[in-house]
């Protein structure tokens, strides 16, 4: 695969970090005003909402990882501007005095300091015209291909996955950390079955004893139910796509981590502190893993499919890539590289690397990527107690 440029055309934020989008964003921060949100949103077609089952009531440590993420979601490298909304008045002056210094216009309302839902709607209205207005003056400019941090997810794995998609990832993403980029791969029980390789791929025995420690737990947690997950994956959808082994499905799954080593073990929305490749300890449900990275800064997701993946994630481009050629042609429409003809030998995995490497590049410089149009993802943040 031919080297990359030097950079890239993106939006440098006053904090240093690199952004492929600018968006207009509408950041619910409890879900008793996500309808709120809504009516708020509708008003710019393309302001993009941030909402989810954000709850009160939560306890340690979900209570401070839910903060956490929604922080770091309002001021994610991809935000141009963002209105905050909230319930009541002590979470609006904290919203406040953290977007304080955040170098982005933006602006905090809560619900409970309006008089009556009309005028809640046409104030919110009224400053989301003028968050936009003032985003709309941030143009791009040449930024280093180094500022790009990715998460890399598959789904629906199949054997086309650990032959053709995964495989063209990992050249890509050797390519961004070579570059100075980073990358992040998540739920961690889809390496179950990888151990030794994972080793083998840490940048030191500290950071090797981490991870096969998260590994290990995460597969203890799958038992607690008396189920043993070494039996039960690949699931019924891997088999029909034509998996065996839970060994072939979690190799597939480091393919696309490329040949880096790993440096460091992050938790659900951490962000790295280092270029490289990490392992966020995360869930293995796609759309609850995504907003783990995304919530880390990464500013791009490239997603492996083998079967198709609905998912994705509102903040950040999505891009779906697949070797299988019955996927590749049901869903033309839902896929952004299809990459089977490798199956066929009439593309090299250097030459399908290079097709996705183009394809990553002009989605940071802004192309539209199809979970973009189709406007595919949602924001999921794990809970480990039971809320009071």
């Amino acid at each position: 695969m031919a080297d990359l440029p030097s950079h890239f055309s993106g939006f440098r934020r006053s904090d240093g970090r690199v952004g492929v989008r600018n968006y207009l964003v509408v950041l619910s921060t409890v879900a008793l005003v996500n309808r709120w949100t809504e009516l708020i949103a509708a008003a710019v077609p393309e302001a993009r909402i941030v909402a989810g089952e954000f709850m009160r009531g939560l306890r340690s440590p979900d209570a401070a990882r839910q903060e956490r993420a929604c922080e770091a979601l309002a001021t994610h490298p991809n935000v141009g501007a963002c209105l905050v909304l909230c319930h009541d008045s002590a979470s609006a002056r904290h919203w406040r005095q953290y977007l304080a210094d955040c170098g982005r216009p933006h602006a905090v309302m809560a619900l409970m300091e309006q008089a009556g839902m009309e005028a809640a709607v046409h104030t919110g209205q009224q400053s989301l015209a003028r968050l936009d207005e003032a985003r709309r003056a941030v143009a791009r400019q040449p930024c280093p291909l180094g500022a790009l941090m990715l998460a890399l997810e598959c789904g629906g794995s199949d054997p086309t996955s650990a032959l053709v998609a995964n495989p063209a990832i990992g050249l890509v993403v050797d390519a961004v950390i070579d570059a100075g980029g980073s990358a992040i791969v998540s739920e961690t029980v889809e390496f179950v079955g990888a151990e030794e390789p994972v080793r083998a791929r840490c940048s030191s025995p500290q950071v090797a004893q981490r991870l096969l420690a998260a590994i290990a737990a995460a597969e203890q947690r799958m038992e607690e139910d008396g189920e043993r997950y070494r039996g039960v994956n690949p699931t019924a959808e891997n088999i029909e796509a034509g998996l065996t082994t839970l060994v072939e499905k979690s190799m597939g799954a480091v393919a696309k981590t490329g040949l880096h080593p790993f440096v460091g073990l992050l938790e659900f929305g951490e962000k790295p502190m280092a270029p490289g490749l990490y392992l966020m300890d995360t869930p293995f449900f796609s759309p609850c893993s995504i907003t783990g990275m995304i919530a880390a800064g990464a500013q791009l997701a490239l997603f492996g499919l083998g079967v198709f993946n609905p998912s994705g994630n509102p903040l950040a481009p999505t891009v779906k890539i697949c070797g299988n050629p019955i996927t590749g042609a049901r869903w033309r429409d839902a896929i952004d590289v299809d990459l089977s003809e490798v199956l066929t030998e009439r593309l090299g995995l250097d030459q399908a690397a290079q097709r996705l490497r183009d394809f990553l590049l002009d989605t940071a410089a802004g192309r539209e990527s199809s979970a973009e149009r189709w406007r595919e993802g949602q924001f999921i943040v794990p809970k480990t107690l039971t809320p009071l």
